[in-house]
């Protein structure tokens, strides 16, 4: 069977390099490799869901804590951990060789409000709950699993938190968008571009 990026352990041959790229108002730097998600470019849904989260926070972001599903090399959440040095945010991914590579591109970018952890974020247990939930969520891996990625977002968060996921609409946006609506009882379209929706759905109080 060939690799999948959502691998626990990739067996294809390493290919590390190192990529420079621009996000928000700075420039950072991220070592990929072979069998990782978008290993020579930060990808575009990522991006906007980068830029759409801290452009609907900013100034207002000066504590609380952010939890990535699927966090991969580590350019949401060392991005947006940067952007918002007062926030802790943690990132969870299967795939051992990215969280090998998320934990260099933290020091590489000297971020020290973040941290990651490999497991399966569809069964991890989380030892707090989180303000915000963010995710660019495992396409391939099919409709059933990024379902699951609600359904652990909404465990993982805060009552008041936030989920912000993107999704091509192509990719099944409008099933997501009143997915999450029949979880959440809420969600707000947040942003468009070139196909790709940044979906938003807040936890109610109880």
């Amino acid at each position: 069977m060939s690799d999948h990026y959502y691998s626990h352990r990739p067996q294809s041959a390493h290919d590390e390099h190192c990529i420079e790229t621009q996000l928000i108002d700075r420039s950072y730097r991220f070592y990929t490799d072979a069998g990782v998600f978008s290993k020579g470019r930060v990808d575009y849904g990522s991006r906007l869901l980068i830029e759409t989260f801290v452009s609907h926070n900013s100034p207002l972001l000066n504590a609380g804590t952010v939890l990535e599903l699927g966090s991969g090399y580590g350019p949401i959440s060392i991005s947006v951990a940067d952007q918002f040095p007062m926030l802790q945010v943690s990132g969870i991914e299967i795939n051992e060789r990215a969280i090998n590579l998320a934990k260099e591109n933290l020091r590489l970018n000297q971020v020290t409000n973040c941290d990651f952890i490999q497991g399966d974020a569809l069964s991890h247990s989380f030892d707090r709950a989180y303000n915000f939930v963010l995710t660019n969520p495992p396409i391939r891996a099919g409709k059933t699993v990024i379902q699951q990625f609600v359904l652990q977002a909404h465990q993982a968060l805060l009552q008041e938190g936030q989920l912000w996921l993107v999704i091509q609409k192509k990719q099944g946006a409008p099933s997501m968008k009143k997915f999450m609506e029949e979880k959440f009882g809420n969600v707000c379209e947040v942003e468009r571009s070139k196909g790709y929706w940044i979906l938003q759905s807040v936890k109610a109080s109880s």
